[in-house]
């Protein structure tokens, strides 16, 4: 479809933009609510579906006011139901593995929680921080904000270990006969702890600068009892020291997240810490290069980001700036690819 021109669009399709961006609050707030009581488990286990009534009896809630949330959910397309006197309610397709389903890649509902309570409260910040410039850095945030970043990351960490690192050529055999892996900005380790899940003589090795990631990551390895072949260092990427060492190093939505000025002497460590031959491999966001690019499905998450992200001091890459620092780092074969629509996958050889 053609975009209008500006002359044509009349002011109630502005109002109607404004009415949509209100439903979307609405929706958000929503989901995280239908989250944190339970109602879409409940929804998913019920077989056949359950009406609200069912719904309040189960999870202990007052029945009008779930009759009221359950149709809004209708509306807004999150359930679907079975019209009646007492409508019967099922998700709607595929909500299964996005609201419920915690393992799964697609799984969103930590975004939601994220936007009502942790991006919420760096919103009030922002007629303030954009006056004085100030940073609120992610390590700032604290440790519940670290544990709750952990969680809403989590549903990619399998399909890279299992599907996106062994897809690289060569490397699915080196994996097998136990690789050494580097995860530069681990957090709380979990793409690691799925990489030597996946691939049980893998080596793996965190980095990070944030002291609440590396205190949950020491945690979550010794109970996963994985502390054998999983370690990790509390130390600014900038200033690693391993050399000709590891046979692949991942970046997972932390190339934007590292400040502009030492992104080059990062991406050299990187460079330097794999064997020669060997490749890094990033999955993050690329942000649009033109104004045509800014409302372009592609590069919708990446947008929302650097929005969502300001006050912490990240700043989302575009192409050619991704491009520009593996060359400058030494990397001089780029393979790059779209995936799940708003992500980039970068896989730069040494």
């Amino acid at each position: 479809m053609a975009e209008a021109k500006v002359d044509e669009i009349t002011p109630e399709q502005q109002t109607d933009l404004m009415w949509d961006y209100l439903k979307g609050f609405h929706a958000v707030h929503l989901i995280d609510i239908g989250g944190k009581l339970g109602l879409f488990d409940a929804i998913a286990a019920a077989d056949g579906g359950a009406s609200a009534a069912q719904l309040a009896q189960s999870l202990d809630l007052h029945p009008p006011y779930v009759d009221i949330l359950c149709r809004t959910a209708y509306a807004y397309q999150l359930l679907e139901g079975d019209d009646g006197e007492e409508p019967v309610y099922r998700l709607a397709p595929h909500f299964d593995t996005i609201l419920v389903d915690r393992r799964h890649p697609r799984y969103l509902a930590p975004y939601f929680k994220g936007a009502t309570s942790y991006y919420a409260e760096d919103f009030a910040r922002y007629p303030e921080y954009l006056r004085s410039g100030s940073i609120y850095s992610f390590q700032d945030h604290g440790q519940e904000f670290s544990d709750a970043i952990a969680t809403t990351t989590a549903g990619f960490h399998a399909i890279i270990a299992r599907r996106m690192l062994p897809a690289i050529p060569g490397l699915k055999e080196k994996l097998a006969d136990g690789a050494k892996v580097l995860d530069m900005g681990c957090g709380a380790a979990g793409l690691l702890m799925r990489i030597a899940e996946a691939h049980l003589k893998a080596e793996c090795v965190g980095v990070d600068v944030d002291r609440h990631g590396i205190d949950l990551a020491n945690q979550r390895v010794a109970d996963a009892g994985l502390a054998d072949r999983v370690r990790v260092e509390l130390i600014d990427g900038g200033e690693i020291a391993h050399a000709d060492e590891f046979d692949v190093v991942t970046m997972f939505e932390v190339l934007h997240e590292i400040p502009v000025a030492v992104r080059p002497q990062v991406i050299a460590n990187c460079h330097k810490a794999l064997k020669p031959g060997a490749p890094l491999f990033i999955l993050d966001e690329t942000y649009p290069a033109d104004l045509a690019g800014l409302r372009a499905r592609d590069h919708a998450l990446a947008v929302q980001t650097a929005f969502n992200e300001l006050i912490w001091g990240n700043v989302v890459p575009t192409a050619e700036a991704q491009n520009s620092l593996l060359r400058e780092a030494g990397f001089d074969r780029i393979e790059r690819s779209q995936i799940a629509t708003y992500f980039t996958a970068i896989t730069a050889w040494k």
